[in-house]
């Protein structure tokens, strides 16, 4: 089909499926910059009329989308024979891999994780659209050829029936024999001409190009001078056959130059006979195929083979497996799949760019099939994901020398480029025997198992098991949610009040997050916000945060409410971020915010993993103009020598204390030393988790300046707050 594309997109044309804006604008616009031309589908439904309207070169395909999702549009396009031979990369999450599975069940050539890298985006469209051209290509000029040499060989037979017509005829039309001549010489496929018997009596020149031969040369020798003979001798043998029964016979062969070298061919042969029905001459054209073949080998390798590693892919990687598999119960062995990524690769490239990661790659990949014994199997999956098919006995006992041995040969500084990288690597196993019988079953319960391993520190390898796969499915399955909640709208701020003890008046308020998700209910903050940070997604919602409340003080103020002070907490991801600072400063300038009315909260942990950086951070935070509350104080590390370098303003002392403080001397202790330590550095105290009167009571007597706590409310969503607000106002004005 004819596609009208501007002279500045001439690399190919690219349809991306995305429901998220963002993402769908940040593709479009990378990939026109870089030459393509862009059809954009915000959801299934307009993906598949807009395929259907104009085929494209490639399709980019978000996984998880409202109405029709990426699987089902995927399988329609692949049941549609306009459609199907069209390549589709989804987009996913990086540790979905029941989605990979899934996807390339149906069909699907690739996968691309979220967040997008931008080089990589780039990299696998031009690799697929390229491959996807070449086989197009390809298929295209084979049936092109075919059509050639069966016209070609039809003109010959009737060219070689018309030449005897005319000796029989005594030359009576001389000119048509000249036009044939003319035809015979200047055609680019060899022709040979032979006698009944199978002697040479004519070639063109194109014949002498491709075999070496010149036609003085062959002429009165047997055609099976051309023959490649043993490796193709069957074939020879099939087409004597064909001829002889039907007159024709056409087909792939080896045949064989002056040199001596073999190359591949397709090859007509027709005959041609007398009035009386007798064979005359046989007339075989025939092409060179050496080139094409060279083409469609590296097309078989790319489909099968990581381009930048020369691993193999899922799809031979998935074919050894079985028949490793089959090898191992005849012997009754197993077969363990070793699951291996980088630890903190995406480092090596925002530190040294992808150049020197692609080259990290390829360093590793040299190394793990120096590694692996005889018959063990490397493979790589994309990204820095590799996997190990290891042969091995009941006990294991190869597969955890092999594992120690990679991860202590990875432990070593590479030097790529005159740099030293230092790699680790974690390893998760799964086995044949316990865990699966399918390759797929194994890498899904590998990544498990590697996930584990991660989680345990890294520079490790687990094996996997039952309650570990419910465990971190529970985990993948929050992370999977939690990628798309905040296009979802499903967060909400909830304000719990913060009350002067002196005066009775409400001074401010926390704000607390909470989502409630369509698939997983209401998930409390302590299992979601750890998962935030660990898969990045932290910086992102703590910018959804600020800015929601930022725009509820807004209302607030102009409401007439009073001038309320909101306290935010800052995740240690978000605090670590040199853009957290600048990002708060412009978004108190762009909903007109005085600084003085925003709080930040942060923990001990967050500031004492880097002290030195927490003070410069919390400084420039300070200049703002907002006020800093460190919160849970006594639970970490209590440092004082470090705390009077903090410039803080508030201790909040942690409902852990608060609960018993009445009760227990300890906690009772504990709370009167940060109340005293605190007034003594000239800060506030705030008490959280406050339930009683009686702890009330206690710490009011104690000089506790400020306290939260369903003692006082339980913390509400902006309506039910406004309303407390409100009536807070109107008492006032009474």
């Amino acid at each position: 089909m004819h596609r009208d594309l501007s002279e500045q997109h001439t690399k190919g044309e690219v349809l991306i499926v995305e429901d998220t804006p963002a993402s769908l604008k940040l593709l479009s616009d990378l990939l026109t910059e870089a030459g393509y031309y862009v059809r954009q589908a915000p959801n299934g439904e307009l993906a598949l009329w807009t395929a259907q309207s104009r085929p494209p070169e490639l399709i980019l395909l978000d996984v998880r989308m409202p109405g029709i999702d990426g699987f089902e549009v995927c399988r329609r396009l692949k049941a549609s024979p306009e459609l199907s031979q069209v390549p589709v990369i989804f987009l996913s999450a990086q540790h979905d891999t029941d989605d990979k599975v899934r996807g390339f069940a149906l069909g699907a050539v690739d996968f691309i994780a979220k967040p997008f890298q931008a080089e990589e985006i780039l990299a696998r469209t031009d690799a697929h659209v390229r491959l996807g051209r070449a086989q197009q290509a390809l298929a295209a000029e084979r049936a092109l050829l075919e059509e050639r040499v069966a016209e070609r060989t039809t003109e010959l037979a009737a060219l070689a029936a018309s030449l005897e017509k005319e000796v029989e005829q005594r030359r009576a039309n001389e000119e048509f024999m000249r036009l044939s001549s003319q035809v015979f010489e200047a055609t680019q496929d060899a022709i040979v001409v032979t006698d009944r018997d199978g002697r040479i009596v004519a070639t063109n020149p194109a014949f002498t190009g491709i075999s070496g031969y010149s036609a003085d040369e062959v002429v009165g020798q047997s055609v099976a001078l051309l023959h490649a003979g043993e490796p193709d001798a069957k074939s020879f043998e099939l087409m004597a056959q064909s001829i002889v029964k039907t007159g024709h016979w056409s087909g792939e062969v080896l045949a064989r130059r002056k040199s001596g070298d073999t190359y591949p061919g397709l090859l007509s042969v027709s005959v041609v006979k007398d009035e009386q029905g007798h064979v005359i001459n046989h007339v075989a054209v025939f092409m060179d195929l050496t080139e094409r073949k060279a083409e469609q080998h590296l097309i078989d390798f790319l489909s099968n083979h990581d381009a930048l590693t020369g691993l193999p892919n899922r799809l031979l990687a998935r074919q050894r497996f079985e028949q490793t598999l089959a090898t191992a119960k005849r012997e009754h062995r197993c077969v363990a799949v070793m699951c291996l990524d980088l630890d903190r690769f995406k480092s090596i490239n925002d530190s040294y760019g992808h150049d020197v990661g692609d080259k990290a790659l390829q360093v590793v990949s040299k190394f793990l099939n120096e590694t692996v014994r005889e018959g063990d199997i490397v493979t790589r999956q994309g990204g820095d994901e590799f996997q190990i098919i290891v042969p091995d006995d009941v006990q294991l006992g190869a597969t955890m020398a092999l594992a120690q041995k990679i991860l202590a040969g990875l432990r070593r500084e590479l030097v790529i480029d005159g740099q030293q990288i230092m790699v680790t690597s974690s390893i998760g196993i799964a086995v044949s025997l316990t865990d699966g019988d399918s390759f797929d079953e194994l890498v899904r319960n590998g990544d498990t198992a590697l996930f584990r391993a991660k989680e345990i520190g890294r520079d490790n390898y687990a094996f996997f098991t039952e309650r570990m796969d419910a465990e971190i499915r529970d985990k993948l399955a929050i992370q999977g949610q939690l990628r798309g909640a905040i296009a979802r709208d499903e967060f909400e701020v909830h304000y719990q009040p913060q009350m002067c003890l002196k005066t009775g008046a409400m001074l401010g308020a926390e704000a607390l997050l909470r989502w409630d998700n369509a698939v997983l209910g209401k998930v409390p903050p302590n299992r979601f916000i750890p998962l935030a940070e660990e898969y990045g997604l932290v910086n992102s919602i703590g910018e959804w945060v600020l800015e929601s409340v930022c725009a509820q003080i807004k209302v607030w103020h102009d409401q007439g409410l009073g001038d309320i002070k909101v306290s935010v907490n800052l995740a240690a991801g978000q605090f670590a971020n040199d853009a957290t600072v600048p990002y708060v400063e412009s978004t108190l300038r762009k909903f007109g915010i005085a600084p003085e009315y925003l709080g930040l909260e942060i923990t001990e942990g967050t500031v004492m993993g880097d002290p030195d950086k927490a003070v410069a951070a919390l400084r420039r935070l300070k200049d703002i103009g907002v006020s800093i509350s460190l919160d849970d104080f006594g639970t970490g590390y209590s440092s004082l020598s470090y705390l009077k370098r903090f410039p803080i303003d508030v201790l909040k002392i942690d409902k852990s204390f608060v609960d018993d403080v009445t009760t227990n001397a300890n906690d009772a202790a504990i709370a009167l030393s940060v109340i005293s330590l605190a007034h003594n550095l000239n800060m506030r105290v705030i008490a959280e988790g406050v339930e009683t009167r009686e702890q009330v009571q206690f710490l009011t007597e104690r000089g506790c300046d400020e306290m939260q706590g369903y003692f006082f409310s339980r913390p509400l969503n902006g309506e039910a707050f406004t309303a407390l607000l409100r009536e807070h106002r109107n008492l006032l004005d009474m």
